[in-house]
C-alpha cells in the first residue's frame, strides 16, 4: 500500500480501519454469542458503522482536495516560490521497512513555502513527502487561484529531494 499524502486520508485510513475490525468484531459476537461487559453482543456493529462513515467523509475530503489540486495546477498561475521551513511529522509513523532503528525514520515531512502575488505574500504548506528535502535553496513552482491567492499548491516534482533518503 502506498503512502497517504494527506492528513485526510492518513485519517480516512485509520479510521477505516478500525471500522471494520469493530464491524467484525461485532459480528463474532453476535453470531458465537459472545456475552460482552456491560451491553449487548451486537454493540460493536453500530459503532464500526459509524467509524466506516467518517473514513467516508474522510475520503469525500480527499477527493475533493485532490480535484482542487488538479483545477489549480491546469487553470491556476504557476509562480516560484520560496521554502521557509521543513517539518518533520515525528508523531506520523508508517513503517516501511522490516527494521525501524530510531524514531521519525518513517516520518513524513511537511515543506512551508512563501510566495507573492499582487504585491502581498502568502504561505502554504505542501502534501506529506517521505522523502527528506534537500537543505540547499531552492525556488519551488507554486500553482494559485488568481481569483483568491490564499487557495494555492506547491508542486512536489520542483523540490529537490536528499539522495540519502532514497
Amino acid at each position: 500500500m502506498r503512502q497517504p499524502q494527506t492528513i485526510w486520508s492518513l485519517c480516512a485510513f485509520i479510521i477505516g480501519l478500525m471500522g471494520i475490525i469493530f464491524v467484525f468484531l461485532g459480528m463474532l459476537f453476535y453470531i458465537t454469542d459472545i456475552p460482552v461487559n456491560g451491553g449487548c453482543n451486537w454493540f460493536f456493529i453500530p459503532i464500526g458503522a459509524i467509524l466506516l462513515l467518517g473514513s467516508v467523509v474522510c475520503l469525500a475530503r480527499c477527493g475533493l482536495q485532490e480535484q482542487r489540486r488538479k483545477h489549480l495546477k491546469t487553470n491556476g498561475i504557476s509562480v516560484v516560490g520560496k521554502i521557509q521551513s521543513v517539518r518533520h511529522l515525528v508523531w506520523i509513523n508508517w513503517n516501511t521497512k522490516t527494521f525501524v532503528n530510531w524514531p521519525g525514520q518513517c516520518s513524513p515531512w511537511v515543506v512551508q513555502c512563501s510566495y507573492c502575488y499582487g504585491g502581498r505574500t502568502y504561505t502554504v504548506k505542501s502534501l506529506l513527502s517521505w522523502i527528506k528535502p534537500a537543505t540547499d535553496f531552492q525556488q519551488p513552482v507554486i500553482y494559485l487561484d488568481p481569483r483568491n491567492p490564499v487557495h494555492a499548491y506547491v508542486d512536489m516534482d520542483t523540490i529537490k529531494w536528499e539522495l540519502s533518503s532514497f
